[in-house]
C-alpha cells in the first residue's frame, strides 16, 4: 500500500489570513477610490468663487471588507440672515434653472463622477484585494 502526506500547514494559514488580506486589499483600494472620486467631482462642480470645489469631502466608512467611501458637498452662504447649503441646492435642486459658469461642469456633480469612473473603481478594488491575497499565496508571482 502506498501512502503520502501533503503538507497543508501553508495553505491552511493562507485561509485563516484571507479574510485579513482581503480588508486590506479593500481598504487600500476605498482609500484611493475616495481621493480621486473627490478630486474628479471637484473638477465637475460648478465654479462660482470655489468654495463649492473646497468643501467637498470623503470619508472611507468602516474600511475593509465592509467598508464603502461616502463624499458629500456642503458648502454654505448666509442669505437673508439664514444660513443656505447650496451644494445641496445645485446638486439636489437643479440650481433653479441657473446656467453653469464653467464648460464641463455638471449640476449633479457627485453622482456624475462617480458614473464616469465607477468601472474604474471597481478594477481598484478587485486589483488590490488580489495583490494582498497573493501575498497570501493565493495567485503564483507575476
Amino acid at each position: 500500500m502506498a501512502e503520502f502526506n501533503l503538507d497543508l500547514s501553508k495553505f491552511t494559514r493562507a485561509m485563516k489570513r484571507s479574510p485579513e488580506a482581503v480588508g486590506r486589499g479593500a481598504a487600500i483600494a476605498l482609500a484611493d477610490i475616495k481621493n480621486d472620486w473627490v478630486r474628479e467631482s471637484r473638477d465637475l462642480a460648478p465654479l462660482d468663487k470655489s468654495n463649492l470645489r473646497k468643501q467637498i469631502r470623503g470619508d472611507v466608512v468602516n474600511p475593509g471588507i465592509s467598508g464603502m467611501v461616502e463624499v458629500r458637498a456642503n458648502a454654505g452662504q448666509y442669505v437673508a440672515g439664514k444660513r443656505f447649503n447650496y451644494a445641496y441646492y445645485i446638486h439636489e435642486q437643479d440650481a433653479g434653472g441657473r446656467t453653469l459658469r464653467l464648460a464641463g461642469a455638471e449640476k449633479k456633480f457627485l453622482d456624475a463622477a462617480l458614473e464616469r469612473r465607477k468601472a474604474e473603481y471597481q478594477r481598484w478594488l478587485e486589483e488590490e484585494i488580489k495583490a494582498e491575497l497573493k501575498k497570501q499565496g493565493w495567485w503564483g508571482r507575476g
